[in-house]
């Protein structure tokens, strides 16, 4: 039933795709035209959930639509197919070269999932650049292992674990504590919200909050929020981890955290998504700290573990060889850790370029984002 359904799902995005790329260029060209969108992969974007929103296909159908939209961009763009350019190897030394000249600084970084996929490559390159990291971790055990496997690859010893579950407010606070009790005030230099999880089965957390909703969203803003005020304001940095399929979704209800999965959980995974990008612009605006969230790519880690379809045999060996690379995610975060003039706070970025945020309804009002903001608070328990 498993096999049927996911390949039922692989046929219809198939279908579909055609159908969306041929309008959404037609919209994209407007866009761009217009100027009103940074970048054509930015109205690329924007077009499809244009167009997306104009179905009454479900989130998670959208999702994948999203999905494919990017891999196929992978493939003709990042992967040099049909003798297109890649831009990997550029990308690469680019990143690397930035990093030499950080060197010696011995700023701190403190980054969540540091210990595998996108995070871990993160982490190389901050130890590389003379970084003293500290890494929020579910498991301190297989995190001690992840350090030596650190400190023989980089050869610095300045990497540290403190026990971090995402799904728990109380433990949110209690790794803050931590944080502090070694790290003076001011002194922190980078945040990276990297941590994540997609579709996991569903679960109802301590806070009562759906699992991907306080992991994803929630904590991450309440974790921000409790360290801004240990943040270096003039070379400090708040990074968030976010995602393209935000463009799947332009309807948010505050209530959402609360609900059940309908056919899986990529809806409350989306929501997640979406609401990091639309609260990082309001969230920059309470300090002077610069505040960016992401998009690292379609990458191949472990977040796709709980997703059907992409672990049939026949889809599995295709993505291992269109989707990128942790180190080729981790070309974006990077880029907005270690580059000295990035731009405007408040901005989300893939590419290692700013993209435009699609217009949402909030709780029925159109861009209503002091809200979310306010939910947001209420929710983790945070003064406004």
């Amino acid at each position: 039933m498993l096999l049927l359904s996911s390949s039922f799902v692989v046929s219809l995005v198939l279908y579909l795709v055609i159908h969306f790329i041929i309008n959404a260029k037609r919209t994209t060209n407007e866009l761009v035209s217009t100027r009103r969108v940074p970048s054509k992969s930015s109205a690329f974007l924007e077009a499809c959930n244009t167009e997306l929103n104009k179905t009454p296909l479900p989130v998670f159908i959208r999702v994948y639509l999203i999905g494919i939209f990017e891999t196929i961009y992978i493939a003709l763009c990042q992967r040099g197919l049909f003798n297109a350019s890649t831009t990997k190897d550029i990308n690469e030394q680019q990143v690397d070269a930035i990093a030499r000249l950080f060197q010696g600084n011995q700023a701190l970084a403190v980054i969540t999932g540091g210990d595998s996929g996108i995070g871990l490559e993160i982490c190389k390159v901050l130890l590389k650049a003379g970084f003293r990291v500290v890494i929020g971790t579910r498991s301190i055990e297989t995190c001690q292992k992840i350090i030596e496997e650190l400190q023989s690859l980089t050869g610095s010893d300045k990497v540290s674990c403190i026990p971090l579950d995402l799904t728990s407010f109380r433990s949110v606070r209690d790794f803050v504590d931590q944080v502090k009790l070694i790290a003076p005030k001011r002194d922190i230099q980078l945040l990276i919200n990297n941590a994540g999880i997609m579709n996991t089965p569903y679960t109802v957390t301590d806070d009562g909050y759906e699992s991907q909703c306080q992991t994803n969203y929630l904590s991450p803003v309440l974790l921000t929020r409790l360290l801004l005020p240990w943040m270096n304001t003039k070379q400090g940095r708040v990074l968030f981890a976010s995602s393209s399929t935000l463009y799947a979704i332009n309807q948010l209800n505050t209530n959402f955290s609360y609900g059940k999965y309908r056919l899986n959980g990529l809806d409350h995974y989306a929501f997640s998504k979406a609401c990091i990008g639309q609260l990082v612009p309001r969230l920059a605006k309470t300090t002077r700290v610069p505040i960016y969230s992401y998009h690292p790519g379609t990458v191949r880690t472990s977040l796709f573990a709980h997703t059907a379809i992409f672990n049939l045999a026949f889809v599995s060996k295709l993505f291992d060889f269109i989707m990128l690379s942790p180190k080729e995610g981790s070309q974006t975060p990077l880029y907005l850790c270690l580059t000295k003039d990035v731009g405007d706070t408040g901005t989300y970025w893939a590419n290692k370029r700013p993209q435009a945020l699609p217009s949402v309804w909030i709780n029925g009002k159109k861009n209503d984002i002091e809200t979310l903001w306010n939910d947001t608070l209420k929710k983790c328990g945070l003064e406004k």
